[in-house]
């Protein structure tokens, strides 16, 4: 078969498969259910073999940027690998009960080397999560073309969209559970197929900030054509239809999330207007004002009727908690757990304790003491991935995680400036990131698969895109 066949044979298994392990992962309680994470490891398995066929024709073509590029874009995700499989093969801790508890016993080990207090539990979530990484990086080398790119984005949000229909649904019915009570959650905080809220709304600023790109794409698409007749409006509702679903979960930090990402939206949308009127034709602008303000009345119409006992609800809990914070000396504070967790972080710095290890490990030096009643808090996340991943996996396992975003990243954006659709991947993704400081989005593997899948879709996206001069560029309208 042809060089040119087999690569755009493997383009489209490779955005089938990426389109499946997405829509599973999302529909499969967020990829924590029960045996979750070994059924996406599995899902996402393929992805070795892709990027292994890619780099075995390109080193055939003797195409060897290519091929360096590809290797030192992995580099990175494999050294963390390497971390992992040391400690997984140098436990310093085993399970064993005292009375009828589990505990954890400290076991002789090579101190110098990567070690993992919970060894089947951290190879268990690298496999799931280093796979997710995976299937996005077969994005930015397998796939050719910008409007592959955007079907699986479309895809991508089209499901997010059934699953915000789902959660309003269920919300409505007053289910106790996902899928209409037939699941039990773990959580009473839960929506759509979500055990945790915040973490649906990190899902759902993810697909939202999809959706706009999207949106923002079709403006830059006319070609002479009116906007409202193609594909531009329809995405609008859909990104409205999820943005309204984070404070109908309840999560006030991702109300806060859509909000940001909402705002900035409507402000570039107002900008695109006042150009139309500029450059082009005032009835066209009165026409985009027009259906802008009809647009917002429309949002703040469904977050109303949906949202507004909700949000209300919220609204008095936040006030009573600061009242509280004002008055009172809080038994349990995030600074605190911070600085604690900072502290477990820093007794082994290099290598950390091992992935997944942060539950177990961590009760040593928590502070919180128990109650009146006796009960003690146990934390199994720091409310921080961060500060999670330098307690776990240590400087070294961190900074090779930031490796395998921030080089490619540096390689594409030193050469070309963001388009719209690009910028607002982008941007989703450095909202996530930032978010992860105080909260833990990236425990749940939807999150953390979707958010690769935008990542390298918006490298892909614009390393296809024509080279444009800096003054026609524009990063995100």
């Amino acid at each position: 078969m042809p060089a040119g066949q087999t690569s755009l044979r493997r383009e489209h298994f490779v955005l089938l498969h990426t389109g499946i392990i997405s829509v599973v992962s999302a529909v499969l309680y967020g990829g924590m259910g029960p045996h979750g994470e070994w059924i996406l490891a599995a899902l996402a398995s393929p992805s070795v073999w892709f990027l292994f066929t890619e780099a075995r024709e390109r080193r055939a073509r003797i195409e060897q940027e290519g091929l360096r590029r590809l290797l030192r874009w992995l580099a990175p995700l494999a050294l963390l690998g390497l971390i992992v499989v040391i400690g997984t093969l140098n436990p310093s801790h085993r399970e064993a009960f005292l009375y009828d508890s589990m505990v954890l016993r400290p076991l002789p080990h090579i101190s110098w080397l990567p070690s993992s207090a919970c060894r089947l539990a951290g190879f268990r979530s690298f496999c799931c999560l280093g796979g997710l990484a995976l299937t996005g990086l077969t994005l930015a080398f397998c796939v050719h073309t910008r409007l592959g790119i955007r079907r699986l984005v479309l895809v991508l949000v089209l499901n997010s969209s059934a699953l915000a229909v789902l959660g309003t649904l269920q919300h409505q019915t007053h289910a106790t559970g996902p899928f209409f009570g037939a699941t039990p959650s773990p959580n009473s905080a839960w929506f759509a197929t979500f055990f945790y809220y915040n973490h649906w709304g990190a899902f759902a600023t993810l697909a939202t900030t999809a959706a706009i790109a999207l949106v923002f794409h079709s403006l830059n698409q006319l070609d002479g054509r009116s906007w409202i007749y193609g594909n531009g409006p329809s995405l609008t509702l859909v990104s409205i239809l999820i943005a309204v679903t984070a404070p109908l979960s309840g999560s006030r930090s991702a109300t806060a999330l859509i909000a940001l990402l909402t705002m900035g939206a409507f402000a570039l949308a107002i900008r695109h207007v006042y150009q139309v009127g500029a450059h082009h034709s005032r009835h066209g602008a009165l026409v985009g004002g027009i259906g802008l303000g009809a647009l917002l009345f429309f949002a703040a119409a469904l977050l109303i009727f949906q949202s507004g006992e909700v949000v209300a609800k919220r609204f008095e809990q936040t006030v009573d908690q600061v009242a509280k914070w004002s008055t009172e000396t809080v038994a349990i504070g995030r600074p605190a757990l911070y600085v604690d967790t900072w502290r477990m972080a820093a007794d082994k710095p290099l290598f950390g304790w091992g992935l997944e290890s942060y539950g177990p490990i961590f009760v040593r030096y928590s502070r919180f003491r128990p109650g009146p009643d006796g009960l003690r808090v146990a934390f199994e996340d720091a409310h921080s991935d961060w500060l999670q991943s330098l307690a776990e996996t240590g400087i070294m396992g961190t900074t090779a995680l930031l490796l395998f975003v921030l080089i490619p990243l540096i390689e594409i954006l030193r050469k070309k400036r963001p388009d719209a659709f690009s910028g607002w991947l982008f941007f989703g993704c450095a909202l996530i990131a930032a978010y992860a400081w105080v909260e833990f989005p990236f425990a749940c593997p939807a999150v953390a698969g979707l958010w690769w899948v935008l990542f390298f879709s918006a490298l892909r996206h614009l390393q296809l895109s024509p080279t444009r001069s800096a003054s026609t560029a524009c990063s995100l309208s």
